[in-house]
């Protein structure tokens, strides 16, 4: 099993989206998870045995499948824009936490 850190972005104002739609995740051998629910019109289930199927990384996270953002991506492009901000936010955050990481070390 990967270790895997877990982000989720904040509610948009007036909306109260379940956390784990808003939630993705980066496995430290580099791999994004992102909701199998973003393939649209397939169920997460069928989107989760899919990526089974072809051997594809998965996770389970607040009682929902998460699959690899790279292989959602050309499985199931209809989400194709949004999965791409999701990955450059989350190497965005990981290079901050290094920062932040290097800067403790420093003191």
């Amino acid at each position: 099993m990967e270790r895997i850190t877990w982000f989720a972005a904040d509610n948009p104002e007036k909306k109260r989206v379940p956390e784990w739609r808003r939630s993705c995740g980066f496995s430290y051998k580099g791999t994004i998870f992102v909701p199998a629910a973003m393939a649209g019109d397939e169920t997460e289930f069928n989107v989760m045995l899919c990526a089974q199927g072809g051997r594809q990384p998965l996770a389970i996270h607040l009682d929902h499948y998460f699959v690899c953002s790279t292989w959602l991506k050309q499985e199931f492009p209809k989400h194709l824009e949004l999965i791409e901000i999701i990955e450059n936010r989350v190497h965005q955050a990981i290079a901050e936490m290094a920062q932040q990481k290097a800067k403790f070390e420093a003191l």
